[in-house]
């Protein structure tokens, strides 16, 4: 009966240990899975602002003006994509 006991009682142990580092291991993997999220959000905020900046370059090369306001508007819009760009790259750090 007292082998039976000690036999569960070390089962118990091991069983405890296992459930801890299992636990440890839970605690890592939701840390990381957080990260990946916040990572994902700023690649995804990334891409819109590259989607924007296409989108800004396709305005740019529809507008049909004479050449003296086409060339402004370009200048501007360039000037824009600039001012973005700065802003995408202060958010990404």
């Amino acid at each position: 009966m007292e082998k039976k006991l000690a036999t569960l009682e070390r089962k118990l142990r091991l069983l405890l240990n296992e459930h801890q580092n299992l636990q440890l291991e839970v605690n890592r993997l939701k840390e990381e899975n957080g990260e990946m999220k916040n990572l994902l959000k700023a690649k995804d905020d990334q891409v819109e602002g590259y989607k924007n900046k296409v989108h800004i370059n396709k305005l740019a090369n529809s507008v049909t003006a004479d050449e003296g306001e086409s060339a402004e508007m370009k200048q501007k819009l360039s000037e824009y994509i600039k001012k973005i760009d700065l802003c995408i790259a202060h958010l990404s750090e």
